[in-house]
């Protein structure tokens, strides 16, 4: 992760070939996947892999290299997505894969911290999956921001969603890293065109703790942070849930937390500027609710452009749709407090009190900062 720019390109365009040629002569389905950590929690983790064949699986982990625990997927197939749990909040554990044809040591991961106080970086990008150049220099960027966690706020695979292009588009790109940090995603328009979002479900598996979650909405807690996970196409092309039931989960669990920040993610933003604008579908019905429980910050994409509102009754919006696609010029309205048309990823800080962000482009520029203090009061 710490080789420049440019040879980060240059290597995972070779990658993405490489993946290339073994597509064009794989069976249908998913060719073989290294291993991915998914839907991290203070006390649990989900190993994700691919193998070359169907068998059972195997996670050996634990808190050193020596691993010492295991968790076994019985199932036979070249697919395994195997939970563990029992771990403990705060800490660095390795693990290794076994089965279907693999054996991988693949590093390790770092479980959620608890409780108040806790510091920790999050990292925000969307409308990536084009597996182009843009798109490497942004994966390249998060692997020198180091963050504990991403939010991907759509868009994550072009042009449909399609099965066949994740390899390229998702796992080629950013294979380092989500060995060791997961990507918490929402489903954007272009990745519902395909059975509304199948391989969407098929291959990211978020916490599903909260009342009345499921991978298209869904919540959870990190350090004194509460992350909301929605998804703005139930508004307009996917009909795989209803928009009613979203909101009425999204009222409970705002009303339920007890974190000191509270962080809100989608596709289409409730307010921009750019092509395509603040969606008022989604602002009518969920704005209030936003506004109502005290939300700090709301991310999304669909503009391929940067935007940071001011607060609006009390929250800002943040449109992060740089993340590798084609570039937006970017707009400017009265709400807007910075707005760039550039490849880019949203870094996040929580520290206790403080919140602050920076977006930064692939080079290393920082071209936006936004600090929020809550005095606990």
């Amino acid at each position: 992760m710490g080789m420049a720019n440019g040879d980060f390109v240059r290597e995972r365009l070779r990658s993405v070939l490489r993946a290339g040629r073994s597509l064009l002569n794989a069976a249908p389905g998913p060719s073989r996947r290294e291993p991915y950590v998914q839907g991290i929690t203070a006390t649990s983790a989900v190993i994700c892999w691919v193998g070359e064949e169907p068998a059972a699986g195997v996670v050996r982990y634990g808190k050193t290299p020596g691993l010492g625990r295991e968790q076994v997927d019985a199932t036979i197939d070249n697919r395994h997505a195997l939970t563990i749990v029992g771990l403990d909040p705060g800490s660095t554990y390795h693990y290794r894969v076994e089965g279907s044809g693999a054996s991988w040591l693949t590093g390790s991961f770092r479980t959620a911290p608890s409780g108040e106080g806790s510091s920790f970086s999050f990292a925000v990008v969307g409308d990536s999956g084009s597996g182009g150049k843009g798109q490497l220099k942004v994966a390249g960027l998060l692997g020198r921001l180091e963050p504990d966690l991403i939010l991907h706020t759509g868009d994550v695979v072009y042009p449909a969603g399609e099965e066949r292009h994740y390899d390229l588009r998702f796992f080629a790109p950013y294979e380092d890293i989500i060995k060791e940090v997961p990507v918490f995603p929402v489903l954007g328009n272009h990745d519902v065109r395909t059975g509304n979002g199948a391989a969407f479900f098929e291959n990211f598996h978020p916490p599903l703790g909260s009342p009345g979650s499921t991978k298209r909405y869904y919540s959870f807690d990190w350090g004194d942070a509460h992350f909301v996970a929605l998804d703005s196409e139930l508004y307009h092309a996917d009909r795989g849930a209803r928009a009613e039931l979203q909101k009425a989960f999204l009222e409970r669990d705002l009303a339920a937390t007890g974190k000191r920040w509270k962080v809100a993610f989608l596709h289409r933003s409730p307010y921009g500027s750019s092509r395509h604008g603040g969606d008022k579908r989604v602002r009518q019905d969920l704005e209030p609710i936003f506004a109502r429980h005290n939300v700090d910050l709301v991310f999304a994409g669909h503009d391929h452009v940067y935007e940071r509102t001011i607060p609006i009754k009390g929250v800002t919006y943040v449109v992060s749709g740089g993340g590798g696609r084609r570039l937006y010029p970017a707009g400017k309205g009265r709400l807007t407090a910075c707005a760039r048309s550039a490849h880019h990823a949203v870094l996040g800080r929580v520290d206790g009190g403080r919140l602050s962000l920076e977006a930064v482009e692939p080079g290393g520029t920082v071209f936006d900062r936004f600090c929020s203090i809550d005095s606990g009061e």
